[in-house]
């Protein structure tokens, strides 16, 4: 075999590992591609898990809220216990909640609608 032979076989396969480097790159930037694609859809969905979970707590904070108005105007007004239960249970949501406890104090400096 001849120094020319020797030195072309040498670079074709030097060019060889390099074809086959590059597809190992173009292999390995697939899979992290794939892996911050499914990073990023579970970030989402956990993201509109909060999100849901979010908005019901504040929907269930709105009504206790109005719950607790509604106990505060029912004080004032000097309404018995049997009146404003009647007015609690009418109202949807988690009411029996406040029904348990009729003598329950609303908070300092609750905001009625």
């Amino acid at each position: 075999m001849s120094t020319e032979e020797l030195e072309e076989y040498v670079n074709s396969q030097f060019d060889e590992l390099r074809r086959l480097v590059r597809l190992e790159e173009r292999r390995t930037l697939h899979l992290v591609d794939l892996k911050e694609a499914f990073l990023t859809a579970s970030a989402a969905e956990k993201i509109a898990e909060i999100t849901l979970e979010t908005e019901k707590l504040q929907e269930e904070m709105d009504n206790i809220t109005h719950q607790l108005c509604l106990l505060e105007q029912t004080e004032v007004q000097a309404v018995g216990p049997a009146a404003v239960a009647e007015v609690l249970a009418a109202r949807p949501g988690p009411a029996h909640r406040l029904l348990h406890n009729i003598e329950a104090r609303p908070r300092e400096e609750t905001v009625c609608d």
